[in-house]
């Protein structure tokens, strides 16, 4: 055996601590890339503050989870998309992140981001719709909103395709936008929103079909004897009051005389003046009501649901007039007599 002191015995030492020392830095380096994916791992779960500028979140059609984590990381809301890949698939692999607009709290983790980009849970933005508007009306409340102009909303109000099946003599969907308070999210399309309104017509009418068939009334009918209604009045009250006057009315064979019908008329021949003049009132139209008998051709307004329900549940009295008083509401009279001498009165 060589001699403690050799040559071959100090190369041998020198190329065992040199292997140790290899092995100490990879173990070392191994270390460190633990600690680093540990640490990227980590702070997947690490909430973090959320600058204002990025509280709202927009999720656009057919983002991928790719895309959407390489965005979370541009923005420095997320580690880099690696870390969050392995998060997924170790606790939530068949996460779906849904469309929308969507509010980022001030804090929160990338792994509370995920999960609210996939709960669905995205913002909402009121809409209402008064009773009583016509299409151009409502035309115009919608073009005020942030999702279509007025136009392209009237163009859509225009085509009477979606309620051909309730209403086959339709020309537009005049009546048939049911006017209420509704919530839609920021990418709704006009075409979602007005399809929406209709929807919620069919619902609500749906409850008043025995009591529309026991009145004898057409969906048509109904629709445009409760627009009539609604135009007429605001106070609740006299709504079916009122419905009882049109059908005393048109038991006689009396004209309707519904002023809302002239205004109409006019809009459609394109010659409204802002109000009524006393030449309009001879207006030749078939939607005129002091021309013609009987119900227009169809409905002049959006009713609400008051006005839905006093159509086919009209007050039994003998009153065949009525006329506003100066706070809004009617004076109801039986005779033309006693008529005449209200509008002396409060007009």
């Amino acid at each position: 055996m060589p001699p403690t002191n050799s040559p071959t015995t100090f190369r041998r030492r020198v190329e065992a601590l040199l292997k140790y020392a290899l092995i100490l830095l990879v173990l070392v380096h191994l270390a460190g890339l633990a600690l680093y994916f540990f640490r990227g791992y980590q702070d997947v779960y690490r909430r973090r503050q959320i600058p204002g500028k990025h509280r709202s979140y927009t999720v656009p059609a057919g983002q991928s989870l790719t895309r959407l984590l390489q965005d979370l990381h541009a923005r420095q809301l997320s580690p880099p998309p690696l870390y969050v890949r392995i998060a997924l698939w170790r606790h939530d692999p068949d996460i779906m992140i849904k469309r929308g607009a969507y509010s980022l709290p001030e804090q929160a983790s990338t792994w509370e981001i995920i999960q609210l980009l996939g709960s669905g849970r995205v913002d909402m933005r009121k809409l209402t719709i008064p009773e009583g508007l016509d299409l151009w009306e409502t035309a115009k409340v919608l073009g005020r909103s942030s999702w279509g102009d007025e136009q392209t909303f009237l163009q859509l109000l225009l085509d009477p395709a979606p309620i051909r099946t309730i209403d086959a003599q339709a020309a537009n969907l005049e009546g048939y936008l049911f006017p209420e308070t509704y919530f839609f999210t920021e990418d709704a399309t006009p075409k979602e929103i007005v399809h929406t309104m209709i929807d919620h017509f069919l619902e609500e009418t749906a409850r008043l079909r025995a009591q529309r068939e026991a009145a004898g009334y057409s969906v048509r009918e109904w629709v445009t004897m409760a627009s009539l209604i609604e135009k007429e009045t605001a106070v609740p009250e006299e709504r079916a009051r009122i419905a009882g006057v049109f059908v005393n009315r048109t038991k006689r064979g009396m004209l309707l005389q519904c002023d809302p019908t002239i205004i109409y008329s006019l809009k459609l021949a394109g010659t409204y003046r802002g109000k009524i003049y006393k030449s309009d009132i001879r207006h030749n139209h078939p939607y005129n009501t002091y021309v013609y008998k009987g119900l227009p051709p169809g409905p002049i307004a959006n009713p609400g649901r008051a006005s839905l329900a006093a159509t086919v549940l009209p007050e039994n009295h003998k009153y065949l007039y009525f006329v506003a008083k100066p706070d809004g509401t009617h004076f109801f009279s039986r005779n033309l007599r006693e008529h005449n001498r209200a509008v002396a009165r409060f007009r």
